[in-house]
């Protein structure tokens, strides 16, 4: 006569419904993980965006307003006060001297020269993804100062930048070398 043992630890391996619900747990397990590493990903993209764009804008800004404040005579084109360009003749010398900074939507673009600065179209493109903020014109004169306000786009949101200056050194009624 057989025996046959009621002894649960006789039976070897894993039976069908147990390792289907291995696997479906193990399957939970890489998607959550996958989810997460991927989340993290474009997350991280952004930061690295905004990130570079802040760096950017405040390259930018430092420059405009390091000329400001070393201004000789300053002007906003066009002339109605409200302009896309900022040409400053400053006490900074050399090729410091005529600085011009023209920021458009897309674009902004820099000319530095001793001397007379050289058309617009052909100043260096100086930083890309620039957008007005909130309809505000780039650049306005009000006397010796100049605001400045733009967006740099990033993959999330603009990042906004806005600054003025004021010029330190009185204007002598010399003519500018640089227009």
């Amino acid at each position: 006569m057989a025996v046959h043992s009621s002894d649960p630890g006789d039976e070897a391996g894993l039976g069908l419904i147990e390792l289907l619900v291995a696997m479906l747990v193990a399957a939970i397990v890489v998607i959550a993980a996958a989810s997460i590493l991927v989340n993290s990903w474009l997350t991280q993209e952004d930061v690295t965006s905004t990130t570079q764009a802040t760096t950017r804008g405040q390259v930018m800004g430092s420059a405009m307003e390091r000329a400001l404040r070393n201004a000789k005579d300053i002007q906003v084109l066009p002339t109605d006060a409200n302009g896309t360009e900022l040409r400053v003749w400053t006490t900074l010398g050399g090729t410091q001297t005529c600085q011009g900074f023209q920021l458009t939507t897309g674009t902004a673009t820099i000319a530095t020269s001793n001397g007379m600065l050289p058309a617009v179209g052909n100043w260096a493109e100086w930083q890309t993804g620039i957008v007005d903020h909130d309809g505000e014109p780039f650049f306005v004169k009000s006397g010796d100062t100049v605001r400045y306000a733009f967006d740099i786009q990033t993959e999330s949101a603009p990042a906004p930048f806005s600054g003025e200056a004021t010029m330190r050194s009185t204007a002598t009624g010399e003519i500018s070398p640089c227009w």
